[in-house]
């Protein structure tokens, strides 16, 4: 399918603000290969094309650590409140500590496979691919030459506990999910090799073993399983969210469907023959995204987190489901445990006419009844329910989409300086980068921003796995070649004094002492803004600091081009000359420099330029650049501190923008 074009078709976005490099501006085409060459010789190495700017890219070897060699399929565990995080890799786990202020620590521990025949090369290797805590020790399981087997790690020990099928695929390209919950274990992971390809969800350890009918889901892609504890102990519930093939097979219907589904945790299978070893109460549902005021779908389901009510409210846990389209743009939904709860509970059954026996599909039964055999039937002959899941809120629409494709999410709940109660999403793109996005509180106003954006690594590359930590404020990614600590609060990015820090809108971050700080750090509260519109009126000094003065001399008839680091997303930056506006970079602008390019300077283009920041009613001061015709002890000058500025230039930005002066 051609995507349309990006002009008519690109989706509203929550609007980011991204620190740019370090204020500086323009210089000569001939200067600016000087230094570009300067530059690249004193760092060691050269660049082959532009490099994505990063808000934040750590310390080596304190925030982030290089595995040693590449590492195609991983598996991230970390335990809340620890400075350590486990990654399984082929045939070994990292364990990898970060303690604060120190440096990162690395452990590997070998794990073994069994060697026989092999399909081809790629099948011989142990890919680990479940870490989970069980008891004193750490339960590791892996492929082990297409052989699924776990073992037992503990005080330094690795304990082989054999074959254990379920627990591990075969292949690590396998979709699998396996959920524990005390002492039993559900899996969607094939136990037969080459006789059991229909996709399960199973019970393979607890009261009984269970599995869902082979025609209730069609094709299958598992994404996320969990256990709710209700009101009733028997009510308890297993809810896990996948993707199946449409069952609509008109043309221009999508060819993914999003669903939920639910189990009794109690389900003790069936009377009849066909369903003892069966779940009997299996249901599922649609997850709707769409945005009905804009015809916006978003049909494909790519990563779900629950955010538990922090009263104890099952109901009131918050579902966060990352979608994406055809196009591979994004949205995110929210729904609520409860309205899912109710759609089970109360809905028909789609294609089912008759009226419903008794107990309905899907009602968990006291004291560990059987479910009855019609009541199964008409359940495993339409599993799915006719009423849909919305988004929570009046307009069941998206809580926002953007033309970044999302993969997955985690959501942090933090409450600011000032009280009020955020919850800040970390999203992953396809690139390799984290979106810091705040949803307003509930006393806030106005739109989902995209504050920040974090590149995690020192190499692009896709993010595989990542875990939020929420009591050390820490989140955990990590990729083929490289595993990351990334703080929540990170203030530090934000410049302009306080009227930056507050523009920033970071709930992580306030003004204090003379420095943006993170409100962890500072024993009183800090200054944070409560009005959202215009958050630098709560600064001390009503009006930022004007930009400096800089000068530069120039022959006539020379091509150059001023450049002003976008700092902030939501601004409108322009270029002022002589009372006239000679460019302008709306909010969105895709560089992070508003540039103003001279083609041919003439005697009218000499004086003085301003770059200016709108955003509502704060206006500042960016950049303040005298253009003087040319001076030659200024034009030595300049030339005989080439090499003192290159190793402060921004070499992500100078060959991208020398370049494109070398296209003009």
């Amino acid at each position: 399918m051609t995507p349309p074009p990006p002009g008519r078709a690109a989706p509203s976005a929550p609007r980011a603000r991204v620190p740019g490099p370090p204020a500086w501006s323009g210089l000569p085409v001939r200067l600016l290969l000087l230094l570009w060459a300067t530059a690249a010789s004193a760092q060691g190495h050269s660049r082959s094309g532009p490099r994505i700017s990063a808000v934040w890219k750590g310390r080596v070897g304190q925030d982030w650590v290089d595995f040693g060699q590449a590492e195609p399929h991983t598996v991230l565990f970390h335990e809340p409140g620890s400075s350590s995080v486990w990654v399984g890799g082929r045939g070994k786990v990292y364990l990898f500590d970060f303690p604060e202020g120190k440096n990162v620590s690395v452990r590997t521990v070998n794990i073994g496979s069994t060697k026989r025949s092999c399909l081809d090369k790629r099948d011989c290797e142990n890919y680990i691919t479940l870490l989970e805590r069980r008891g004193e020790g750490l339960l590791i399981c892996g492929t082990n030459a297409r052989r699924p087997s776990c073992w037992n790690l503990a005080n330094g020990t690795v304990v082989p506990l054999g074959e254990m099928r379920g627990y591990a695929p075969f292949s690590p390209d396998e979709n699998s999910l396996v959920l524990f919950e005390g002492e039993e274990v559900y899996s969607t992971i094939r136990k037969q090799e080459y006789n059991g390809k229909i996709p399960r969800f199973r019970r393979i350890r607890g009261e009984s073993e269970l599995y869902t009918s082979d025609t209730v889901m069609q094709n299958p892609q598992f994404i996320k399983a969990t256990i709710v504890h209700q009101d009733q102990d028997y009510d308890d519930k297993i809810y896990y969210f996948f993707r199946e093939d449409n069952p609509d097979k008109n043309p221009e219907a999508p060819l993914n469907v999003s669903r939920v589904a639910q189990l009794c945790r109690g389900d003790q299978g069936g009377e009849s023959s066909l369903s003892v070893s069966k779940w009997n109460t299996f249901l599922k549902a649609m997850l709707v995204c769409s945005d009905a005021t804009t015809n916006k779908n978003f049909n494909r389901l790519q990563d779900v987190f629950l955010l538990p009510d922090p009263n104890g409210q099952w109901r009131d846990t918050r579902v966060y489901g990352v979608f994406s389209n055809p196009w591979n743009y994004s949205a995110v939904c929210v729904y609520s445990l409860g309205d899912i709860d109710k759609v089970f509970r109360t809905s028909s059954l789609k294609g089912y006419h008759s009226s419903l026996p008794n107990p309905r599909p899907g009602k968990c039964l006291p004291n560990q009844q059987p479910i009855p055999t019609e009541t199964f039937q008409v359940a495993d002959s339409h599993p799915e329910v006719a009423q849909r899941v919305e988004p929570m809120g009046p307009l069941k629409t998206p809580l926002f989409h953007s033309k970044y494709h999302y993969q997955k999410v985690v959501v942090h709940r933090m409450q600011a300086s000032h009280g009020e109660t955020f919850h800040v999403l970390y999203l992953t793109t396809d690139r390799g980068t984290i979106h810091k996005v705040v949803e307003p509180g509930e006393r806030e106003r106005g739109l989902v921003l995209n504050i920040m954006e974090i590149q995690p690594f020192r190499r692009a590359a896709a993010i595989q796995a990542m875990s939020l930590d929420a009591d050390r404020r820490k989140l955990y990614v990590n990729s083929q070649w490289e595993v990351s600590q990334v703080p929540l609060d990170l203030c530090e990015v934000y410049s302009g004094g306080c009227h930056g820090c507050l523009m920033s809108r970071d709930p992580y971050c306030g003004w204090d002492q003379g420095r943006c700080v993170s409100i962890y750090s500072s024993q009183r509260s800090v200054l944070q803004s409560i009005n959202p519109d215009a958050p630098h009126e709560e600064c001390p000094n009503p009006k930022p600091d004007k930009a400096p003065l800089q000068k530069v001399s120039l022959a006539p008839n020379s091509r150059y081009y001023l450049s002003c680091p976008m700092e902030s997303r939501h601004a409108t930056y322009s270029w002022h000359h002589k009372e006239n506006v000679e460019q302008s970079c709306e909010p969105g602008h895709q560089s992070p420099n508003c540039i103003l390019f001279i083609e041919n300077l003439t005697a009218q283009q000499y004086g003085h330029y301003f770059c200016v920041a709108r955003e509502g009613s704060y206006f500042r001061e960016a950049q303040h650049w005298q253009l003087l015709p040319e001076d030659g002890m200024m034009a030595e000058h300049l030339l005989g501190r080439a090499h003192t500025l290159a190793a402060s230039l921004w070499l992500g930005v100078l060959p991208t923008l020398t370049l494109g002066l070398l296209v003009h």
